[in-house]
């Protein structure tokens, strides 16, 4: 945003500001010439320009903030002290950026292309912040920063020029050069590592000597200078030996025809076959491949926050929807790529660890202590050495089993039979197996609850009301599968128990129950002249609520309540609902 201000000429004017709202001025306005008001107005002009310019660049969510500024250094000091903050915000940002300079380093699997961009994306930072590091400063980091394999041309940087003077594009361009030679060296190994080896061979004469092998070695060796000869297709410095001579159709040598060939004697015409030149081929390949460190070890931490890996290979089902960060030992903050689960193969079977962290960049895997115990493991620290144990991992190895006779027992297995009873087939002897019992005296739990019972409900009631509205019977039924038009799932019951005589209410949910018992109270007792002097209801919460207490109170209404589960008290409105 700067860049472009100055390149529309107006940075200074958004540096140092003007401000057209001052009364002051527009009377000095007023009293200049005609040139100078003229001036006065293209400030202003490039002033609301530069305003436009800024109020264009931000996003939507900073917009509303600016909207009232009317000069654009207004503007621009909101957006700065927002986005670099007072000078005790940029100090303590500063601070980090400063450790994160010094900390940050090459790493072996990163190209340098890479690094660069994140090494000057930190000195940017800094330099936004207020704070320029010197040019010999950057090039000294740069280069103590590199890897070892960049050790020699750091070496030729340092003793053949002056870090004083040396322009950090220079070295930029020196350490790409020399990146780019590792590069071909690496392509060049990797084509080395598959090789071809051709073997020729050739059928001799048993008679040959071993100095014409010797003496065919020794020639063979200075094949790469020879010419092939079109006539024979051998390799040769001189004019060809064959030349103009004719080949055996036998043998396929030179200086005969088939019928004067010595090999065609002592073979027959049959079992003839021509004797041909035959070229075998070996291949052989080399792979080269780079030593990968693999650690499957894992640290007992105390200190971590979270078991932690970076090697994704280790962890199943990882779930990437997190947005945590991890502070490495270099001070450096690496988002966590995801959460997933450790599986360990153990004698006893296989053991998960739940919740380790997958943080790219961690060079050895960490488990922590406490999340440990918290899922169940158990650590015992001794002199130089921990053993770690889990309360599922324990396995029956022998098992001893004792058989105890007790009369409970057998009182179950012969159908809850009495002690008696029991006693009589003992003494008797009338059970094969039936051991001696002790006489003692067991309440058999299931034999209580089987053998209760309850009264029944008489089969009229007690007591009736004798005048209208002494007593009225109340309840709610629902909610309906099926809504009535207007929306409602419940209704509301209410009977006289005097008259037997019913009014229903359609209501939409149950808080609805105070409204319509004052809408039926206002108008039974208009038009029947007597009073409610008690309602009978269960103990479902809408009828237990504090305003229809408040409202019984108030008008003197009695309230009856019946027994939770039980029927007996609300047979009336059962009857009347169908439940």
């Amino acid at each position: 945003m700067k860049t472009i201000l100055k390149s529309h000429g107006l940075w200074d004017l958004v540096e140092h500001g003007f401000n057209a709202s001052d009364p002051k001025k527009e009377k000095e306005i007023e009293e200049t010439k005609v040139a100078e008001k003229s001036a006065m107005a293209e400030l202003l002009m490039k002033d609301a320009r530069a305003l436009g310019l800024i109020q264009s660049a931000v996003s939507d969510q900073l917009f509303p903030r600016i909207v009232n500024e009317e000069t654009s250094k207004g503007a621009w000091d909101i957006l700065k002290l927002e986005f670099r903050g007072d000078k005790q915000v940029r100090n303590v940002k500063l601070q980090g950026l400063r450790r994160e300079f010094e900390y940050t380093r090459m790493k072996d699997s990163e190209s340098l292309s890479v690094y660069l961009a994140r090494l000057f994306d930190i000195l940017n930072h800094m330099k936004s912040y207020g704070e320029e590091l010197s040019r010999e400063r950057v090039v000294q980091k740069l280069l103590f920063s590199l890897p070892k394999s960049y050790d020699s041309i750091c070496s030729v940087i340092e003793n053949s020029k002056d870090l004083e003077i040396l322009e950090i594009q220079e070295v930029v361009a020196s350490l790409k050069s020399f990146e780019l030679r590792l590069d071909r060296h690496n392509e060049n190994s990797t084509e080395r590592a598959f090789t071809s080896l051709n073997i020729e061979e050739k059928n001799s004469k048993s008679g040959a000597s071993s100095g014409d092998q010797k003496l065919q070695k020794n020639w063979k060796s200075n094949d790469g200078n020879k010419t092939a000869c079109k006539h024979c297709e051998k390799l040769h410095f001189s004019k060809c030996w064959f030349e103009g001579k004719p080949k055996c159709k036998g043998c396929g040598k030179f200086g005969h025809m088939l019928r004067e060939c010595h090999g065609n004697k002592n073979v027959q015409k049959l079992n003839y076959a021509n004797q041909v030149e035959e070229t075998g081929i070996l291949f052989y390949a080399c792979n080269a491949v780079t030593d990968v460190k693999e650690n499957h070890s894992w640290y007992i931490d105390s200190g971590c926050s979270n078991h932690m890996t970076g090697d994704e290979s280790l962890l199943v089902n990882i779930q990437r929807n997190l947005t945590s960060k991890v502070k490495m030992g270099t001070g450096e903050i690496v988002p966590v790529a995801g959460k997933g689960t450790l599986v360990i193969k153990t004698k006893l079977g296989k053991k998960h660890i739940q919740e380790v962290m997958l943080v790219p960049g961690l060079e050895e895997n960490l488990l922590n202590v406490g999340q440990m115990m918290e899922h169940g493991y158990y650590l015992v620290f001794g002199e130089n050495m921990m053993f770690s144990t889990y309360n599922d991992a324990t396995s029956d190895l022998a098992l001893k089993a004792s058989v105890t006779h007790c009369l409970q027992t057998w009182h179950k297995r012969l159908g809850h039979s009495n002690e008696r009873s029991i006693k009589l087939l003992e003494d008797q002897g009338m059970v094969h197996g039936l051991p001696h019992l002790e006489q003692i005296s067991v309440v058999c739990e299931g034999c209580m609850l089987g053998k209760q019972h309850r009264d029944s409900f008489p089969l009229e009631s007690t007591w009736r009301a004798t005048s209208p509205l002494e007593l009225v019977h109340t309840d709610i039924c629902g909610p309906m599968k099926t809504e009535s038009i207007s929306g409602n799932r419940y209704f509301l019951l209410f009977t006289d128990d005097c008259t037997r005589i019913s009014w229903v209410y359609f209501i939409i949910n149950k808080s609805s129950a105070l409204k319509c018992f004052k809408k039926f109270k206002a108008m039974t007792e208009l038009q029947s002249g007597y009073k409610i002097k008690g309602l009978r209801s269960d103990r479902g919460g809408e009828f237990l609520s504090n305003e229809f207490n408040k409202f019984c109170d108030e008008f003197g209404i009695q309230r009856q309540l019946t027994i939770a589960y039980s029927l007996s008290k609300m047979e009336l409105l059962r009857e009347r609902t169908g439940q």
